[in-house]
């Protein structure tokens, strides 16, 4: 059975040390005040459809307002852990838009034909962190900035360090682990169907494969 998310949630995770805690990927969550959490920073349509090859674009800037300057239809800007940054999704990832080039994940798996939305995420787990299982609608990618991370699918565990990206397709079923000795933080993008919800709980989810 799945249970379908509004549009300002998207992941909810829990640390399992001592004392269970049950944490919502949400606009204000506690990753915005220095502690483990999800937040969801942007939920924007994309006019247009997607370029064939679509790519997600990474660059950082020195400021917001300067990251704000540089945004275009198929881009967002935001801030999160000390820096400005821009997603955009293109399929000429030449152009840095007068940012600092830090990463290009793609292409992305997309529907021809599909009216999709940027969700702008960033997380920030410690080991032991988790998702609960969920699916997204529509392909979603992370980019680690520190630390280790593992995705359970149920094809595979996906271990990612600092400086790699990787994608997941869309309806794969998934849960996402904090590994390691330290804390993970990561850039992360949903680009989902606007006229579905970004995510969806999977109540009764089928064996994942671990990392291990």
């Amino acid at each position: 059975m799945h249970r379908v998310l509004t549009s300002a949630v998207c992941v909810l995770f829990f640390a399992i040390p001592a004392r269970a805690q049950l944490l919502r990927c949400i606009e204000d969550s506690p990753e915005r005040h220095g502690q483990p959490g999800c937040s969801v920073l942007a939920d924007k349509p994309i006019p247009s459809p997607p370029p064939h090859a679509a790519m997600w674009h990474i660059d950082e800037f020195s400021s917001l307002a300067e990251a704000k300057q540089a945004e275009g239809p198929n881009s967002v800007a935001f801030e999160a852990f000390g820096s400005a940054w821009l997603y955009t999704i293109e399929s000429d990832t030449s152009n840095h838009h007068g940012g600092k080039h830090r990463a290009t994940v793609g292409p992305l798996p997309l529907r021809q034909a599909t009216p999709y939305s940027i969700q702008v995420l960033v997380a920030y787990f410690q080991p032991g962190n988790f998702s609960i299982v969920h699916t997204h609608s529509g392909p979603e990618a992370w980019w680690v900035l520190e630390g280790e991370q593992c995705l359970e699918t149920t094809k595979a565990g996906i271990r990612k360090h600092a400086g790699e990206g990787a994608i997941v397709d869309e309806g794969e079923t998934m849960r996402m682990v904090g590994i390691g000795t330290g804390p993970r933080r990561s850039l992360v993008l949903v680009l989902h169907d606007s006229n579905r919800p970004p995510a969806t709980v999977v109540d009764n989810p089928p064996p994942l494969k671990s990392c291990q």
